[in-house]
């Protein structure tokens, strides 16, 4: 950011944030300041918001679209991805990972409709740190400060995490952060500052850093007084003391010589009610660490096992793109899912803690550029058109310079790929060659041969899950939010998210995760606590009541989504041909939500990275 822009923006902020006065709804600093130093130090200037009051005569949960923001960058690019709300500013923040800043939107007066009123420019934390950056990734905004993850611009090295004042978006820091931090959240006292460093390889997997998590303790300061650890994974590998400590189902499926420590990949993270403990999501790994904030040491690793779609389950999915139409659902025996969770939150209930799981599922796909001949050197599997060494002098130019897709290592496979390693008397021998069945379904590709007896592996559970404080299933969906889904749009089922053409989407995403849970939020409103569960392929938001962690109810669900409409000004197929989004297509792509309150009444900001919207919502309650 220029010092002309700097000046103009804080200009700009100024006029919006001032120093309230003695208000029951709200103080002139966050409730952190009147205690604890630094925080109290900054002098941060708060502006006056009127909370939501809770009420005891509520009924349905239900949301009302309030409006949306469109960053207004090219289609498809991630340009309204994670939102974070700070209660201090009373803005939203939002990563724009095209542009390498944060968008500053305000909310207005009337009914929270956001719109953009400043941006942070990362360019000079990179300065500060002395390191190139690539895209941000995460944001989180609490008590007047806001935290964002960045990744180095080569994805394998250290990353940073840079920490500035919501008031007039001045720098207050920057700390390194490890490989790909991937997901940033500020404790709710704003003392602490943690990332989710995802550690992910290279496209040739010359390179595999590892998985890892910082913490940064800024209750003294926010330069040279702050302290940052580094919670490493190394103590799992083979050989080393904790090792024996690893389940059988943590996947550690990388390719031969990976170590555990470079195995894991933390993806997403939170925190318990007096912020001492952090949960940490390893997607890929089907597994969940708890990491213990004060000491920077690593409790544990969870496996989050296997969830079942046989008919003893009662869980019921559509497995096919290319069988008879939208909504065949159907169940398999030693047919199971690995919930692999994106998002995670955590909530209480009477004292006990939870956290509640999007079970998006994540295969690995490591993909690089190269000709086949150095494709085939490297023994990875060549993706292009297949050109002969001994053929015409065109193919074997072509079979030396013609750069392509070459991947270098993926554990996914489709039913058709595994049918001739299942045994013969296995009960899905026969599906797993039927296109209406299981033959185009995504599985994992662990072994070599299946026994009559073996299980055959999804990707991801389709499904929300509730889990204990020591990472145990308390409850699990199951198949309602695609039968919820199924019952609300039918014609429409199972979509993917850049793409509104029905020939063409509908059923799209069945063989692979179909509705695709990935965000997830809970808040607490007139006294129960209720999650809002993003449907990334599918899009939309669907509530359940939480309550009772053991038997959710559910709420409603919503899609701002016109199906009506093509998703960009210019569509071949349905699919964008321009790289200009189309407003009246509505929110693509949910991929982060956050709950606030003001203006009396309460609220949701979803993130939509498809359609690069952000999008606000009403919470309302309908008997």
């Amino acid at each position: 950011m220029t010092f002309q822009n700097s000046i103009l923006l804080t200009a700009i902020l100024s006029t919006a944030l001032t120093a309230c006065g003695g208000s029951s709804s709200s103080s002139s600093a966050p409730e952190a300041l009147k205690t604890q130093s630094p925080l109290a130090e900054l002098g941060l200037n708060c502006v006056a918001v009127d909370k939501a009051v809770d009420v005891t005569d509520d009924g349905i949960l239900q949301l009302a679209l309030v409006d949306s923001y469109f960053s207004g960058s090219d289609f498809a690019t991630s340009s309204a991805e994670i939102v974070s709300y700070d209660s201090c500013s009373d803005h939203l923040y939002v990563v724009n990972s095209q542009a390498a800043s944060i968008d500053v939107l305000e909310l207005s007066s009337n009914n929270s409709a956001p719109s953009k009123v400043g941006t942070i420019d990362l360019s000079l934390a990179a300065t500060s740190a002395g390191i190139e950056i690539g895209a941000a990734n995460s944001v989180s905004a609490k008590q007047g400060l806001v935290a964002v993850a960045i990744e180095a611009k080569v994805k394998q090295n250290p990353g940073l995490i840079a920490l500035y004042r919501s008031d007039d978006l001045s720098l207050l820091g920057t700390y390194s952060a490890g490989a790909l931090p991937d997901m940033v959240t500020l404790s709710s006292d704003g003392q602490t500052i943690l990332t989710a460093n995802e550690g992910e390889p290279n496209g040739d997997y010359s390179v595999d850093p590892e998985g890892s998590i910082t913490i940064v303790d800024i209750s003294k300061g926010y330069a040279e007084k702050a302290e940052v650890k580094q919670v490493s994974f190394a103590a799992f590998n083979l050989g080393q003391a904790r090792h024996a400590e690893l389940s059988m189902g943590v996947r550690t499926a990388g390719p031969d010589g990976t170590s555990v420590a470079q195995d894991l990949e933390p993806e997403y993270m939170a925190l318990n009610s007096d912020n001492t403990k952090a949960y940490v999501a390893l997607q890929e790994n089907n597994a969940m660490a708890i990491i213990d904030i004060a000491t920077a040491r690593v409790d544990s690793i969870k496996s989050l096992g296997e969830k079942s779609w046989n008919a003893a389950s009662g869980n019921q999915l559509d497995a096919s793109n290319k069988d008879n139409g939208v909504g065949e659902f159907a169940s398999y025996e030693q047919l199971v899912g690995l919930y692999m969770p994106d998002t995670i939150a955590s909530f209480s209930v009477d004292g006990a803690g939870y956290i509640i799981s999007a079970n998006e599922g994540d295969g690995r796909e490591y993909i690089y550029s190269a000709t086949q001949q150095v494709c085939e050197a490297a023994e990875h599997s060549w993706d292009g058109d297949e050109y002969e060494v001994g053929g015409d002098d065109e193919d074997a130019t072509k079979f030396a310079n013609e750069l392509d897709d070459c991947i270098s290592f993926t554990d996914e496979k489709r039913g058709k790929d595994i049918v001739d390693s299942v045994d013969a008397s296995h009960p899905l021998k026969a599906a797993l060659d039927d296109n209406d069945q299981l033959k185009r379904i995504k599985v994992v590709a662990d072994q070599d041969q299946y026994s009559a007896n073996d299980n055959v592996t999804t990707f991801g559970g389709r499904s929300f899950s509730i889990w204990n404080e020591q990472a145990e299933l308390v409850f699990d969906s199951g198949d309602d939010i695609a039968k919820k889904v199924f019952a609300v749009d039918s014609q429409n089922f199972n979509v993917t998210n850049d793409n509104n053409d029905p020939a063409e989407t509908a059923d799209n995403r069945s063989d692979d995760k179909g509705t695709e849970p990935e965000a997830v939020e809970v808040a607490e409103i007139n006294g129960k606590q209720y999650a809002f569960i993003g449907l990334e392929r599918q899009g939309g938001i669907i509530v359940y009541d939480v309550s009772v962690p053991a038997a959710p109810v559910y709420q409603s669900y919503i899609n701002n989504r016109d199906f009506t409409e093509s998703v960009c000004t210019l569509v071949d197929g349905g699919d964008c041909d321009n790289g200009v989004y189309n407003p009246a297509a509505g929110d693509l792509g949910p991929e982060s939500i956050d709950y606030f309150t003001r203006l009396g009444k309460h609220f949701i900001a979803v993130g939509n990275e498809v359609s690069g919207t952000t999008t606000v919502y009403q919470i309302e309650f309908n008997r």
